[in-house]
């Protein structure tokens, strides 16, 4: 990890699941992190892990230009890491605009305000942008690779390719030290959307209810465990901060997919419920078939590959699941 000791670092999405795990660890190495998210107080991952306590919160919608100015203006920070956007496939399908506005618009006005900063200040050193595997669209050939081309059709994917080409673009036109991540399924301790399949399902299991799977089962997913994804970032902005990667997109994947049947089996396993089998609904619309990606590029470039067996991740899951899930119902 970058020496970022000291270093003013600007997360937007700060109450976010991974932006969490990631301000907790920049905050641990001495960084002097600044926190944007549209609520100050929320339950999240950050505020429940006590790095909230070690750094700066501020309420900020990403889509405002003055007030977005106005921020890094005051704080002129070293480090950008943009992590804000609407995350969720299903509510993206129920309000494309909404998720238009928070990844697409969010996106350039912040990239915009690190282009008049390094025009009026000192230029931010490194800018890390979210992207997802899911901005690839549907292909034939399996795994992503970060050459393919964005094919995106769904709205949730769309306007993660749209924010994708937007960081990239910004590099290109304006020399801005720009990188991007493309993930697979991130999961872990701390993530609140029980809309997705793992904190869904885990819910379900110590609940002793029967898990519900909007799909058929059959779609093939990557899943990345969430301090692989963590240790992905840390290695892009210290490649940023030594010159290198600038206008690069990344894949951080394990290159193991599972069917979503199949890592329900696994999760029922580990939480002793084999006996509750899921509601198979099969009505899943607006999402892709199968995705997966290879990581080659980031092992090759950035040292960078995923450490963290599936069996294990979803064990240390299932027990933050179990010792925490009382207390945020309540």
């Amino acid at each position: 990890m970058a020496d970022v000791a000291g270093m003013k670092v600007l997360v937007t999405g700060a109450h976010g699941f991974v932006a969490g795990h990631l301000i907790e660890r920049m905050a641990n190495a001495g960084a002097d992190v600044i926190g944007l998210d549209l609520w100050v107080d929320r339950q999240s991952y950050l505020s429940m892990s006590g790095a909230l306590t070690k750094m700066e919160m501020r309420e900020a919608d990403i889509g405002d230009p003055a007030r977005m100015k106005e921020l890094f203006e005051e704080q002129q920070p070293e480090i950008v890491l943009h992590l804000a956007a609407q995350a969720d496939v299903t509510r993206a399908m129920k309000n494309p605009l909404g998720t238009f506005e928070a990844n697409v618009r969010g996106t350039y006005v912040v990239l915009d305000c690190c282009r008049r900063q390094a025009e009026q200040a000192a230029a931010p050193r490194a800018i890390v942008v979210a992207s997802s595997d899911k901005a690839y669209g549907q292909s034939a050939w399996l795994p992503y690779r970060e050459d393919d081309q964005l094919r995106g059709l769904f709205p949730y994917d769309v306007s993660k390719a749209c924010a994708d080409m937007i960081a990239r673009g910004y590099h290109a036109a304006f020399g801005l030290p720009t990188a991007v991540t493309r993930c697979a399924n991130i999961y872990g301790p701390g993530d609140l959307n029980l809309n997705r399949i793992i904190p869904g399902t885990m819910r379900s299991l110590l609940a002793g209810e029967r898990p519900v799977i909007r799909s058929d089962g059959k779609p093939l997913r990557d899943y990345l465990y969430v301090d692989d994804a963590v240790e992905g970032y840390l290695r892009l902005i210290e490649a940023l901060l030594e010159g290198r990667a600038a206008g690069e997109a990344y894949n951080f994947g394990t290159g193991q997919p599972v069917s979503v049947l199949g890592i329900f089996e696994e999760m029922a396993e580990i939480a002793g419920r084999p006996d509750l089998k899921p509601k198979v609904l099969g009505e899943a619309s607006g999402e892709l078939r199968d995705q997966f990606i290879s990581a080659a590029k980031a092992t090759r470039e950035l040292g960078w590959s995923a450490l963290v067996p599936r069996a294990e991740g979803l064990r240390r899951s299932f027990e933050w699941y179990r010792d925490n899930l009382k207390a945020l119902d309540a």
